[in-house]
């Protein structure tokens, strides 16, 4: 019986010496082992914090953004400016160019006097001259000078219409010399009209009398429509007028084409 008693004694003190290192074990934690510590000095840390600059810092990152977006508006202005100016002096130094390219030309008329004028202020006088001469070239001929007047004629002309007339006159040529005709030109009525680049149209009404060796085989109404541009000086060249388009036809024919909206067509 004592032994039982013991064992029952001894049970007990090991469940009290068991549930006392449970105790002490509970009692030791985060304070004991320097975890608690740490965090309360973090703590402490913060809150020895100056927060009165806080509100001095926020303003100046508010400023600088301000002053950043500021730089790049002004900086975008500068640029719109620049472009618009380079954009003007370029369209300046253009008209610039085309103005220095309206040269300034000397007409002899007769050789006898000498006028300088622009593309713009050609006389009036000299044109109406000019056209007057290539009609007379065009118009007045006989089996011995018909060559050598189409010849004075395509040289007044540009490249392009002087091919074209070499190779339609080279037909009347042969004609004439080989019928001995002769025409004699009339002029009836003369108009030109003009614009601002020194370009030219001129209308002509004409008669011609044709003549088979001395005897006249009747005469024919024309209309001749020239058109005209100034050109610079040239040496030989008597005007300074270049003859780029120039068409012959009946006054019949033209009428027709003129009632019908058009334009006289023909040699």
């Amino acid at each position: 019986m004592k032994d039982s008693c013991k064992e029952k004694l001894k049970g007990w003190l090991d469940a009290r010496i068991s549930d006392t290192a449970v105790a002490k074990k509970a009692l030791v934690g985060a304070i004991e082992k320097g975890f608690e510590r740490a965090r309360l000095s973090r703590v402490e840390i913060a809150t020895n914090l100056n927060l009165s600059m806080v509100p001095n810092y926020v303003a100046y990152k508010a400023a600088l953004i301000r002053e950043k977006a500021l730089l790049q508006h002004v900086c975008a202005g500068l640029a719109v400016i620049t472009l618009v100016l380079f954009v003007t002096g370029r369209v300046e130094v253009f008209n610039l160019e085309n103005r220095l390219r309206l040269k300034e030309y000397i007409l002899a008329p007769g050789v006898n006097d000498f006028i300088p004028v622009a593309p713009q202020s050609v006389p009036d006088a000299y044109v109406q001259h000019a056209v007057s001469d290539f009609v007379a070239t065009l118009g007045n001929t006989n089996p011995l000078n018909i060559e050598e007047r189409f010849k004075q004629l395509s040289s007044a002309m540009s490249p392009a219409l002087q091919v074209q007339f070499n190779a339609e006159a080279d037909e009347w040529i042969a004609k004439a010399k080989g019928e001995n005709i002769s025409e004699m030109l009339t002029m009836l009525d003369k108009r030109i009209e003009s614009d601002a680049d020194g370009k030219y149209r001129a209308l002509v009404h004409t008669r011609t009398d044709s003549f088979v060796g001395s005897e006249n085989i009747g005469y024919r109404n024309e209309v001749i429509e020239m058109g005209l541009r100034l050109v610079p000086p040239d040496v030989g060249r008597r005007w300074f007028l270049e003859i780029t388009s120039l068409s012959r036809g009946s006054a019949e024919a033209f009428n027709t084409a003129k009632s019908l909206g058009g334009g006289a067509n023909g040699k």
